[in-house]
């Protein structure tokens, strides 16, 4: 294990005697407006369309007023279901469903797979990365510890006119500095497949200021799949007879994370470290401890809020981010191969928001933001494979936004807002291959530089406990590609529903999406060689429609049910075939039940069966169609937790055993062009975790 998993562990061991000794009463003074993340769950549900959020909008807002469909999650749910890993409460989230290939975490919602999501931490948008030259993954924005989850609001659809491009089917905030509401505690787990994990939070809420320290590390032996398992007899007769049987050893991960806020008055400040190593399968299977990626980020922002009165706010925000990918251990194709890679880029940005409330019928909000991305470089650096560099100019995007809402009926609310970018009219890329000792410089050129993303809504309440909404949007999402100038393209149209009464709670969706422009991989006959030759291409043109429906129920005081069903269509306009990664249904099931000091719960999700990606070849064969690896089948995974906490205001010891994948069901991951297993990448199995915790 790196040294810094272990300098971590120790100190979090450290504060959790501190914490133990010296700050044991530090929340009781803490005060808060907002329902603590229990009281939330345990409000009737007729009355949680009044709850505020700020994350749609960047202004407190209801959910019967926000133009979307929405989901929070608490944090005591997140306790009740015992769920270990941000990961794992997304995959068990209405309309999630999350894909792996080990070295990336693709969320999948509504259709579409992979890097459509934003995330946020306390509303401050994570590094961008996908960025053009490099291939760094989005996991990073994963390993956050679950235990510092206050809250998680999820907003779906389109929301590039409040946070920009790459809000393109919807936001994930994660609250992580309720103090307030959830005061100091320390916890550690353990189980079987070398899982173990500590967590400690120190931090105390005055009358106008806060500060708040978050700090957790994390371990898991990864994936232990036999490769006869997982791929084809063509493949297996391919194989090296030194390389690896299976991937038991070489795919472990480790996580830590440390979080320091702080406030007083109208003035934060956030930092953020995270750091992940581990091992991931690079194309063929290793022949010794595998390929390995250290990958860190850093968010630091400050900011500045100040209210003039009752009509008029504004709040400033500046923002610094960096990543570092390293794949400092390679072991793939050929024993003792000498490579690595090297990755990183940097953030700058500076956000004005001002809040005006002209009339108490009539809310606007209009913005600008700054951004600036340096430092872009990706270094490959192998004997047999390639020693270069590629860098990317820094270079600059300008947005300007407004959104308004208006109350025309006290029955009856139109939401409209628009976003501008102003967007680099090119990018420079420049390459030194140490090889050849040549450096070669490149201009890619944006036919338009400038990006028009708009929303509307309608929404109508006919009485306190029910909401329509009629939403359209559009967004748009960078591509990591070098050669495509054309950013890809969402257009969605939806009608939502909301229905709740004391006991129950009731939400219907109607959606569809247009994407555009999507970034794909193909394959063109060279009429001169009658070879295929690979070409990177972004004509890809989808639609999805869909139905998701959601129902909460609570029949008896200590007794809470829950049950989704997403049922998608996805059709791909530029070839009629089926896309890869598209499941057409997503259920969940969760049921817990309070009985004096424990709580019991059980919970499932069930993923229908996914088609690999595809190569579609164009020339004189026309709709051929060769497919990555084959067809995985559909599966339920089931859980269940037990939960002991003698005080029920949530003060005090407790504990918990989870089993994740109860049935040790076969549960696999399409192929793709990292995990090229013909027979699907098998997840985790059974895993047994107990967790020990005091909360002060």
């Amino acid at each position: 294990m790196p040294a810094v998993f272990h300098h971590l562990y120790a100190g979090v061991c450290a504060i959790m005697c501190i914490v133990g000794t010296s700050v044991a009463g530090a929340g009781a003074g803490a005060q808060g407006t907002a329902p603590r993340g229990d009281d939330l769950l345990d409000l009737p549900f007729d009355e949680l369309l009044q709850v505020e959020i700020k994350s749609a909008g960047k202004r407190a807002e209801e959910i019967r007023d926000i133009p979307a469909s929405v989901t929070i999650v608490t944090r005591d749910e997140i306790a009740r279901y015992g769920w270990q890993t941000l990961e794992q409460v997304l995959a068990h989230t209405p309309g999630f469903f999350v894909l792996s290939n080990t070295e990336e975490r693709f969320i999948g919602t509504r259709g579409a797979v992979g890097g459509g999501v934003q995330f946020l931490v306390n509303g401050i948008a994570q590094h961008p990365s996908r960025q053009k030259t490099l291939t760094v993954p989005e996991i990073a924005r994963l390993d956050i510890p679950v235990e510092s989850i206050d809250r998680i609001e999820i907003i779906r659809g389109p929301m590039s006119v409040i946070y920009g491009n790459n809000a393109f089917q919807g936001v994930v905030n994660i609250v992580a500095d309720a103090i307030a509401e959830r005061g100091p505690r320390v916890s550690a787990s353990g189980g079987n497949r070398g899982t173990a994990g500590a967590f400690a939070r120190l931090g105390q809420q005055h009358r106008d200021s806060f500060w708040l320290l978050n700090a957790g590390a994390r371990r898991d032996d990864g994936l232990a799949g036999a490769y006869a398992d997982m791929m084809s007899p063509e493949q297996l007769a391919a194989l090296d007879p030194a390389m690896n049987q299976d991937m038991d050893g070489d795919t472990d991960q480790q996580t830590a994370s440390v979080q320091l806020a702080a406030g007083w008055r109208g003035l934060r400040a956030d930092l953020r470290w995270n750091q992940r190593d581990y091992g991931i399968y690079a194309l063929t299977p290793a022949f010794d401890d595998g390929t390995r990626i250290r990958l860190d980020t850093l968010h630091a922002s400050l900011g500045y809020a100040h209210r003039f009165d009752d009509r008029l706010g504004l709040r400033v925000t500046a923002t610094h981010s960096q990543e570092h990918y390293d794949t400092y251990q390679a072991d793939f194709l050929f024993p003792d191969i000498d490579a690595d890679q090297d990755q990183s880029a940097r953030r700058w940005e500076l956000e004005l928001d001002l809040h005006w409330r002209p009339e108490p019928r009539l809310d606007t909000l209009f913005g600008y933001r700054f951004l600036q991305v340096d430092q872009v470089r990706n270094r490959i650096e192998s004997a047999l494979l390639l020693d270069a560099t590629d860098h990317l100019d820094d270079y600059r995007i300008h947005d300007l936004f407004a959104e308004a809402g208006w109350q025309i009926h006290p029955q009856l609310r139109l939401v409209a807002g628009a976003r501008l970018s102003l967007l680099p009219g090119r990018y420079r890329f420049e390459r030194d291959n140490r090889r050849t000792g040549q450096r070669t410089a490149t201009t890619l050129r944006l036919k338009d530089d400038k990006q028009l993303n708009g929303r509307a809504a309608l929404l109508w309440s006919p009485n306190d406990y029910s909401v329509v909404k009629l939403i359209w949007g559009t967004a748009s999402q960078d591509t990591g590609d070098a050669s495509f100038a054309a950013l890809e393209q969402i257009q969605t149209l939806e009608l939502n529903t909301r229905l709740t009464r004391a006991r129950w709670m009731l939400s219907a969706s109607l959606f569809q999406n247009r994407i555009d422009n999507i970034a794909r991989s193909i394959q063109v006959l060279d009429t001169a060689t009658g070879d295929y030759l690979p070409v990177d291409d972004n004509s890809g043109r989808w639609r999805t429609r869909g139905l998701e429906v959601i129902l909460d129920a609570r029949p008896l005081p200590d007794l809470s049910l829950s049950a989704s069903l997403t049922w998608q269509h996805t059709e791909d306009r530029a070839s009629g075939i089926e896309p890869g990664y598209s499941p057409a249904l997503l259920a969940k099931l969760r049921a817990d039940y309070r009985r004096g000091s424990l709580t019991y719960a059980a919970y499932a999700r069930y993923l229908d069966a996914l088609n690999a990606d595809w190569d579609f070849v164009t020339g004189p064969v026309q709709g051929v169609v060769s497919r990555i690896g084959e067809r995985v089948p559909a599966y339920w995974d089931i859980g269940l937790n037990l939960r002991w906490q003698p005080r029920a205001e949530g003060a005090g010891p407790y504990a918990a055993l989870n089993v994740s994948n109860l049935l040790d069901t076969d549960n696999r991951d399409p192929a793709n062009e990292l995990t090229d297993l013909d027979r699907g990448l098998i997840g985790p199995g059974r895993t047994l975790t107990v967790t020990l915790g005091y909360a002060f």
